[in-house]
């Protein structure tokens, strides 16, 4: 059977569409790594891969190092660690998360579990609630700078103040898949089509 060509015009336009998507990508991430944190009520951690004995795999423990740094020269009051439960082996992200902190020197009661921030609109929502709950109002956000602008939309479609995020200084080789995979999640978010799920 012959191929039918693609008419040259749908070759332009799917060349345009792929140099927006880099282009968003790359000011996605722009914006991330200009993110600095201000001081704030809560820091929101976002979760990650945690092995089967809830260790943190080095993505993870590299932002928790992060908010570790964060909470260390008093840039908030408390931690949150939010992340979901594996429905296969039960690895619990937050657990995991609150053990490597306690172990690093964080008191247990400055640190807030949530295992059920199965997503970053999740996450945002729990802080909101915790937030709410304590009469405390802002919140930095600690995770990879690309996912950073999403994470800090969440938060102030929820009402919470933004107080800016930070990132680890490491960098891995799964960060340019990510950064592409933000530009529609961050499309998503800014018309809450993630709700409708």
């Amino acid at each position: 059977m012959a191929r039918i060509p693609w008419p040259r015009h749908a070759w332009r336009l799917t060349g345009a569409l792929l140099s927006i998507w880099m282009v968003a990508a790359f000011a996605l991430a722009l914006d991330g790594l200009y993110t600095r944190p201000t001081k704030a009520d809560l820091a929101l951690v976002m979760g990650n891969t945690v092995t089967r004995t809830n260790r943190p795999t080095p993505r993870l423990e590299a932002r928790l190092a992060t908010a570790l740094a964060l909470y260390a020269r008093g840039g908030c009051q408390v931690i949150m660690v939010s992340g979901g439960i594996d429905e296969h082996d039960f690895r619990n992200e937050a657990v995991g998360m609150k053990q490597w902190l306690v172990e690093h020197g964080v008191p247990p009661e400055a640190i807030v579990e949530d295992s059920k921030g199965t997503n970053t609109r999740a996450s945002a929502r729990h802080a909101r609630e915790w937030l709410r709950a304590h009469h405390m109002h802002s919140a930095v956000v600690i995770s990879q700078y690309f996912h950073l602008p999403r994470a800090r939309l969440a938060l102030r479609q929820e009402g919470v103040i933004d107080a800016g995020g930070d990132y680890p200084r490491r960098w891995f080789a799964r960060d340019f898949y990510s950064s592409l995979r933000e530009v529609p999640g961050y499309l998503a978010y800014g018309m809450k089509l993630d709700e409708w799920r």
